[in-house]
């Protein structure tokens, strides 16, 4: 007996070691300035993009608990629970409609991973024994489907037309052409034109700073163009005004190499190209008004594949690391698309009657 009183004893007193390692630090930092640590240890172990996307994150985890007023250690799953539903009817202001709204679904669900996240980091620190979030769902609000526009066969005379004359016009048609991202067509240089094709190899990103990469976004993304005539044209008139600007600016022209650029030699930051996308879209009635710079991309994918070309061959030419991407792209027809083939459908069927 006197034995097993002295185990208990010890265990004890085990146990109560074991939370006061625990609570020390958790008992007595607040939340929102461990995770504002958090994220300074982040900023010297990650790209720059990746940590200013924590930023972002991290700023409304910070906004919320620095109100609450919670330190690591009191938080509990019901503090999470919370703080989602705040997610929820977060007010936000919506430029382009003047409401107030919630944040999104997806923005909510990233910001939850990144809560998860800090939080299984400060128990691998031994800060907090558990992680609060750890079995607590994130929450969704019901949305409408997004709708999604594109350029059809019928609406490219329409496009060509809309961005004439437009100082990115030639920056919106190798969107179209070769279906690149807006970081995409931002990295090209003119180191990557080389033996009649276009290499796509680096990319031009922007968070809160412009970012210059040597690299694409995936493997797949790395690929290359034959250049037909018409587009070698476009390249060498631009080629020909920037050697006058370059004549023109002298020792003060930026030689950045890229080859859509501002007169200055400067490129285009990528909010730029999708602000001056929607300013046309809505300023020309002959455009779907939800069209987006992003949309170019996938009307690449549908007009080649309406065209009849082969599902793996477009993937390789728009560089889609998953072939069901190109696949779910081409799913999503545009109405006109579906009548034509509604339109087929009662060909073959009812005029057999």
């Amino acid at each position: 007996s006197a034995f097993l009183l002295n185990r208990s004893s010890d265990l004890a007193i085990m146990l109560f070691d074991e939370m006061q390692k625990y609570s020390a630090v958790g008992e007595k930092m607040p939340f929102d300035r461990y995770c504002q640590e958090w994220l300074n240890r982040k900023q010297i172990e990650v790209e720059i993009t990746t940590y200013e996307g924590y930023a972002y994150k991290v700023q409304h985890i910070v906004d919320y608990f620095s109100s609450v007023g919670l330190t690591l250690g009191e938080l509990e799953p019901q503090h999470i629970k919370d703080f989602y539903g705040y997610l929820l009817t977060k007010e936000k202001a919506c430029p382009a409609q003047r409401e107030l709204k919630g944040l999104s679904n997806r923005t909510i669900k990233d910001v939850a991973v990144l809560l998860r996240t800090i939080l299984e980091e400060a128990v691998d620190l031994e800060y907090i024994r558990h992680n609060p979030a750890a079995r607590i769902k994130t929450p969704k609000k019901p949305e409408t489907k997004a709708k999604h526009a594109y350029i059809g066969i019928d609406e490219i005379s329409a496009f060509l037309n809309a961005i004439k004359g437009h100082r990115l016009e030639t920056v919106f048609i190798f969107c179209l052409f070769f279906g690149l991202r807006r970081e995409e067509v931002l990295g090209l240089k003119w180191s990557c034109i080389r033996e009649n094709k276009l290499y796509i190899e680096n990319t031009v990103a922007r968070v809160k700073t412009t970012i210059e990469k040597e690299r694409t976004k995936t493997y797949a993304s790395h690929r290359s163009y034959l250049i037909p005539e018409e587009i070698k044209s476009m390249l060498e008139r631009i080629r020909a005004n920037q050697e006058q600007y370059r004549a023109l600016f002298g020792n003060t022209y930026t030689d950045t190499n890229y080859i859509f650029t501002w007169e200055n030699g400067k490129p285009y930051t990528p909010d730029y190209l999708t602000k001056s996308f929607k300013k046309i879209v809505r300023a020309n009635d002959d455009l779907d008004s939800s069209l987006r710079l992003h949309d170019l991309r996938a009307s690449c994918v549908s007009l080649l594949i309406h065209n009849g070309n082969d599902f793996k061959d477009v993937q390789c030419y728009v560089g889609h690391k998953d072939g069901q991407t190109t696949m779910n792209i081409y799913a999503r027809s545009n109405e006109k698309q579906q009548t034509k083939v509604t339109k087929s459908m009662t060909e073959l069927i009812f005029a057999c009657g």
